[in-house]
């Protein structure tokens, strides 16, 4: 699954210029992005490809850097660090996908007219079969596209999306069938985002496949009238009188009617090509079963062909809209940015023993029963915020007197909460998901906390497995902040 990439990072050079993602992009920067974030040593390898970058947009200057292009750089040095990343070969993938979706559209038309246009001379052959068949039939099938598109973008879409790609691929490549396991996986946890991009890929496909269609189909009946005397009629077993037909022919073809007058049968040739299954050929004129092929052509060209391609058109740029139009301004994302930035975020002292240790003793709560509180949310819970004012209140055996959301490694970024904090002598309380891992960023944010606060009774409640609360406690007692510890279970 490897892929070359080069050591310098891609970007762009300034700012009216962004680098254009592609979904290969995103699935390797999610991943990218998943891993650094949860290793161990996430902050020095941040901390260096953050020197990295501002000398690579030292003109521009670092913090003058769009993020999608800032994010966009980052992903050459994590490629560059990590060959297991594939988002090159699905790119190609949708390339190949690309290609030959037309032509099996084009090969499709071609197999299907024959079949329609099946002819041994005892009756013409039925217009309204070819009109059904090859205009109004593919229109249904386009229907139920726009509605897997549609669906694609929906939350509950997350996981087979990303199971959909993985099969795609894998069928496509041994060497990815191999690693099956770890390519669902990987498109499993990152399907959100790949969802909304991938739904406008999948209904540009289909509607490639449907403008090939059209096109194949109107080469096979220009080359059938050509070499064949092909009669064309109608029949019905209702009442259905010869006016009615021409008026529908007259509505069908407005279009294209002003510009090629020849392509509507008249009403004269209307009720001379109509025939009953008994009388076959017998009941229908040579001059008016020739009269209706220049229709079907007319129908297939600006019913099939023109809109699906300006459908196929618009898809495309539906698509690169959502890639130009990536923010990166999720939870994750913002953390990446933040670590790349540096010295902003590193504790100036070093660490007094260079390790957490192997364990921390359990002490206590300290703080009183049924006191008053300012709860500061952390970035990432599951929960609505009442839900965790709830959870918080149970669990303090208190009450929630002040709320406010924060950003837990971004100490200069809470400054109105701060403020709050300066006003109130109740305890704080911050609640973080557990999943995050304690780094030198949290702690300058939480010191500032414990300066801003008159109150000394301060608690961090996890919300996630009990197993992460021993790293948080050896990691608070390494870096000497005044918090006692909870966990709350998800």
């Amino acid at each position: 699954m490897s892929q070359p990439h080069t050591n310098r990072p891609t970007f762009a050079k300034g700012k009216s210029r962004v680098p254009r993602w592609t979904v290969g992009d995103v699935i390797d920067f999610e991943e990218a992005e998943q891993k650094t974030l949860s290793s161990q040593d996430a902050e020095s390898v941040l901390r260096e490809d953050g020197k990295t970058l501002s000398r690579t947009f030292a003109e521009q200057g670092f913090s003058g850097v769009p993020r999608v292009a800032l994010c966009h750089a980052w992903l050459s040095l994590a490629r560059s660090r990590d060959p297991q990343l594939f988002g090159s070969g699905i790119d190609r993938v949708f390339s190949v996908l690309r290609s030959t979706s037309w032509v099996m559209g084009i090969v499709l038309g071609c197999l299907a007219v024959p079949a329609y246009l099946a002819y041994k001379g005892e009756k013409p052959i039925n217009v309204m079969v070819v009109f059904f068949g090859l205009i109004v039939l593919p229109w249904v099938i386009t229907g139920g596209s726009l509605y897997f598109s549609v669906w694609l973008r929906g939350g509950s879409s997350k996981g087979s999306v990303g199971a959909g790609i993985a099969f795609l691929v894998s069928r496509l490549s041994p060497e990815w069938r191999a690693s099956w396991s770890d390519l669902r996986r990987i498109l499993r946890e990152h399907g959100k985002r790949i969802a909304s991009i991938s739904s406008g890929l999948f209904f540009g496909f289909t509607q490639q496949v449907a403008c090939g269609f059209g096109i194949g189909a109107l080469l096979s009946i220009l080359f059938h009238v050509t070499v064949f005397d092909l009669a064309f009629g109608w029949e019905s077993t209702l009442s259905i009188g010869a006016e009615f037909m021409c008026y529908f022919t007259n509505v069908i073809s407005a279009p294209w009617a002003w510009l090629w007058t020849a392509s509507v049968p008249s009403l004269e040739q209307v009720r001379e090509s109509r025939f009953s299954y008994l009388a076959g050929m017998e009941a229908a004129s040579v001059n008016a079963t020739r009269s209706w092929w220049p229709f079907i052509v007319g129908s297939l060209m600006f019913y099939v062909v023109i809109p699906r391609f300006l459908l196929v058109v618009y898809a495309s740029w539906k698509t690169s809209r959502r890639l130009s139009t990536l923010d990166f301004s999720r939870t994750q994302d913002i953390a990446l940015i933040r670590r790349l930035s540096g010295p902003l975020f590193q504790t100036e002292e070093p660490s007094q023993t260079g390790f957490l240790g192997e364990g921390a003793e359990v002490q206590p709560p300290s703080f009183p029963i049924d006191g008053e509180w300012n709860l500061l949310l952390g970035e990432g819970l599951l929960h609505g915020d009442e839900d965790v004012r709830a959870q918080v209140e149970t669990a303090l055996r208190g009450k929630i007197k002040f709320l406010a959301h924060i950003e837990v490694d971004y100490a200069d970024g809470n400054e109105h909460v701060l403020k709050s904090l300066l006003k109130s002598k109740d305890g704080v309380v911050i609640a973080i998901p557990a999943e995050i891992n304690p780094v030198d960023a949290i702690a300058v944010t939480l010191q500032t906390f414990l300066h801003a606060a008159p109150s000394k009774d301060n608690v961090i409640i996890l919300f996630g497995p009990d197993t992460r609360l021993s790293l948080w406690r050896r990691w608070l007692r390494e870096k000497q902040l005044g918090f006692d510890l909870l966990g709350v279970k998800e």
